[in-house]
């Protein structure tokens, strides 16, 4: 695992470092059969700034694979993302003060951002990619990834589902995006050759009960239909012993947060976007939280 994402991060966010503590860093996971755009396009709120006493974290989005690439490529690609960023880390001193950012992303990233406090997020079935990643995070040999730690990870409305439908899937009205049908045609192209709804990419719960895991947070929109199977998850990995945290989001569907362009431009979107904020809200308190607690895989 020694390659790099295939393309630097994209420009991040002016730093602001609370109490001159180097924030963390975020690294994303997108949908693994869609799009080859930075996350960060698809989800702006994650540049929003963050709530007050809540450090600013850097982003540095993994790349997304190719539906020609199946499963395992895209945890594979994840991987790589931590080992490039395992290649910036340096030692930094106590009370050493934050340099001026650069304009150059990479550098920027390397000076300003603490690769002690990594934090993985991704949302729908990139959520499931970001949990693969820290699972297997503890696998490597002792002393592996350097100076990077987990400091936790963050599932947005995670892709979770299993070959027999959940009481939600099979009740909830079916839209466009979140057709089972048309959602199971994607499935079977991003999932190895021949492998289910049971695969433990898309219901890891038996894997990840298992393994070291980080802290977690877990958004669930209360009218996706796919709630019924992100609530059996966080209950499974608090029962393991896991620690679980839930942001609940009620009267949205599957991914709202992508609907940001409406909500700036359309009054009426007003609970979506007060909904938007909220999440924004529990990512900063929990980034913020964990932020000196590092989970030591």
């Amino acid at each position: 695992m020694t390659s790099r994402p295939t393309h630097p991060p994209p420009d991040l966010p002016a730093a602001a470092p609370l109490n001159g503590r180097r924030p963390p860093c975020c690294s994303t996971f997108t949908r693994f059969f869609l799009h080859q755009r930075s996350y960060l396009e698809d989800v702006p709120f994650l540049l929003r700034p963050p709530p007050p006493r809540s450090p600013s974290p850097a982003s540095c989005p993994s790349p997304s694979s190719r539906p020609e690439n199946p499963l395992p490529a895209a945890i594979a690609a994840g991987y790589a993302a931590i080992d490039w960023l395992k290649s910036l880390a340096r030692p930094v001193l106590p009370n050493e003060p934050v340099p001026e950012p650069t304009y150059d992303p990479v550098n920027r990233l390397r000076d300003v951002a603490d690769l002690s406090r990594v934090f993985l997020i991704g949302d729908s079935n990139g959520a499931n990619l970001a949990l693969q990643v820290a699972a297997g995070f503890s696998s490597a040999e002792p002393g592996y990834w350097g100076q990077v730690r987990l400091a936790g990870a963050i599932l947005l409305n995670p892709g979770f589902t299993r070959s027999a439908p959940s009481r939600s899937e099979s009740t909830d009205p079916m839209n466009r995006y979140m057709n089972r049908e048309l959602v199971g045609r994607f499935l079977k192209l991003a999932l190895p050759e021949g492998a289910t709804r049971d695969h433990p990419y898309i219901w890891p719960v038996v894997d990840a009960a298992a393994a070291a895991m980080p802290p977690l947070l877990v958004s669930i929109a209360m009218l996706d239909s796919l709630r019924d199977r992100q609530v059996e998850y966080c209950n499974a990995m608090r029962r393991a012993g896991k620690h679980v945290e839930v942001a609940l989001s009620a009267g949205v569907d599957h991914i709202f947060y992508l609907k940001h362009r409406l909500v700036d431009s359309e009054p009426e979107n007003d609970e979506t976007a007060a909904r938007i904020a909220e999440l924004v809200e529990d990512i900063g308190r929990f980034v913020g939280r964990r932020h000196c607690c590092v989970a030591r895989l």
